[in-house]
């Protein structure tokens, strides 16, 4: 499993801008800093805000900032607003039904893994992913 490019954006942005928390930071800065193509970004951006991630200012000292505090945004909101979180529950074969009770091929293989990446992305924060040494 692979989160979208999209997603990995979504994160890079929202952990840049967990850092600067105090500041309103803007698409064309953000785009520079982060080599994100600044119209995606933009279309990011206005959908992290539209699902109360982010906060925008308009004006001449404008742009985005994070909406809460780092430690109370968790990973998954991140993914559940850019991808949704149905690709962390479906069968890695892509079987319609695959659970304990009718299995896949893959199915003992890969759960584990799978409620590894669950369990990461629901108990881990932006504020967690401040260790990084990149954003």
């Amino acid at each position: 499993m692979r989160l979208s490019k999209t997603t990995e954006y979504a994160i890079r942005v929202m952990s840049y801008l967990a850092r600067r928390s105090d500041e309103a930071v803007s698409v064309a800065q953000l785009s520079k800093t982060l080599v994100i193509p600044y119209k995606y970004l933009a279309r990011l951006m206005t959908q992290l805000s539209q699902a109360g991630l982010l906060q925008s200012t308009q004006g001449k000292k404008g742009g985005y900032r994070i909406a809460r505090p780092p430690e109370e945004i968790y990973i998954y909101q991140i993914v559940d607003v850019v991808e949704g979180l149905e690709n962390y529950n479906r069968c890695v074969m892509g079987y319609p039904q695959c659970d304990e009770q009718n299995p896949c091929c893959m199915h003992h293989l890969w759960e584990p893994q799978l409620l590894g990446v669950r369990k990461m992305i629901y108990e881990h924060t932006l504020a967690d992913l401040q260790q990084g040494t990149k954003f």
